[in-house]
């Protein structure tokens, strides 16, 4: 069976391409500023005004070198806080309807999604609750009309033991019964609420 990749694995990978294009293109930068520093050991022999400016030029361009620097690092903890934000709102949320859908799946319509967002992720966990109640519903519907008609056919039995085609048909149906028992019994449902009495209708 090949393992699926995990969603909290593709959003690490693509921030991580993000953060690292992101902190090359700053490295980058830098290290051109650095080569367009200039150095005054190179000009010995200069005016006093223009080694005045080329100071100042280099001061300015180390001060730009060191912004681009906490440009980069912001950068990083904001890509950082990003993705733990996005995890924990998204992808942690959808692993867990995932493992709810898988155990609803197998057949346990008692697991129900808590529901603490009011946006897609929350309708998406709404949607799946309505669908594992509709399914209980159908499915108690099914074992009651199942009891109903196995109820009749032991009537129609009794009343057709002298027909063997007859008896036949009403084995066949059975055999259809005992099928679709078979699979019901395997799903995990709400216990029914308990039927109330005619006082307490009155009542």
């Amino acid at each position: 069976m090949r393992k699926s990749h995990s969603l909290e694995r593709r959003m690490l990978s693509y921030f991580g391409l993000i953060a690292a294009a992101s902190i090359l293109i700053t490295l980058e930068f830098v290290w051109a500023i650095r080569g367009a520093t200039p150095g005054l050991d190179s000009f010995p022999q200069m005016p006093p005004l223009v080694t005045q400016n080329l100071n100042k030029v280099s001061h300015a361009l180390t001060g730009l070198q060191n912004k681009a620097l906490l440009m980069c690092i912001v950068q990083a903890v904001v890509t950082l806080i990003v993705l733990i934000m996005f995890m924990r709102r998204i992808t942690g949320p959808l692993q867990q309807m995932v493992e709810a859908a898988k155990i609803i799946g197998e057949g346990d319509l008692t697991r129900t999604i808590s529901v603490r967002t009011r946006d897609e992720i929350g309708l998406l966990g709404e949607t799946i609750n309505g669908l594992t109640s509709n399914i209980q519903e159908l499915v108690a519907v099914g074992l009651s009309t199942e009891a109903a008609v196995r109820s009749s056919l032991e009537e129609l039995r009794a009343k057709v033991q002298s027909d063997p085609q007859a008896l036949e048909c009403v084995t066949d149906v059975e055999t259809n019964l005992d099928a679709f028992r078979w699979i019901v019994d395997d799903f995990k449902l709400f216990p029914a609420p308990p039927a109330s009495s005619d006082c307490e209708r009155q009542g």
